[in-house]
């Protein structure tokens, strides 16, 4: 059953990434089960070699919905500021998207993937194309499941689309995102 309670949602899409984590042999824990709602962390997760007690840690943003767009968290304004992204933006950042029998679909970004996706998108947006209207620039940035699944944008009035610059599905499944930069 499709629910629209976006907390719920959000709770479901955290459980579902922590469980995948832990499948491959990580240790995960929802950060919102000791801070609710955390800001810019969702899940803490830990990756240790047993044999050399060397261990890799990151901190993770999970975004689930039903439906094909997706909020960043940030708005318009600061979507546009890499010194904003690059100092709020703590770790990857996981998509989980919903279909219409309640099955998701992961969609994974390093961090430095979802900074450049996040800022190439919106700075186009709100810097280069006209607008007829001033925007508002504290709505809230979202990510499109095309732009997720690596598709440009479609051409507009003569205006050509948005360039992804990560083509093709990179971004499906990618769990080894998770420790990139």
């Amino acid at each position: 059953m499709k629910s629209n309670d976006k907390q719920f949602t959000g709770a479901v899409g955290e459980s579902l990434v922590v469980t995948e984590l832990l499948k491959r042999g990580w240790t995960a824990v929802n950060a919102n089960t000791v801070i609710r709602n955390n800001k810019s962390i969702d899940i803490i997760c830990v990756k240790c070699d047993d044999n050399t007690w060397h261990h890799q840690s990151a901190l993770i943003q999970v975004k689930a919905r039903y439906g094909r767009d997706f909020p960043s968290g940030f708005s318009l304004r600061e979507s546009i500021d890499l010194e904003e992204l690059n100092k709020k933006v703590k770790g990857p950042y996981v998509f989980v998207c919903f279909d219409e029998e309640n099955n998701p679909d992961y969609y994974i970004l390093s961090r430095s993937q979802f900074i450049k996706l996040l800022y190439e998108i919106h700075d186009r947006y709100c810097n280069k194309l006209q607008h007829k209207k001033t925007l508002n620039m504290s709505l809230p940035a979202e990510l499109h499941l095309n732009e997720l699944q690596g598709k440009d944008g479609r051409n507009s009035n003569g205006i050509e689309g948005f360039k992804n610059p990560f083509p093709g599905n990179i971004f499906h499944n990618a769990w080894n995102n998770i420790w990139e930069d």
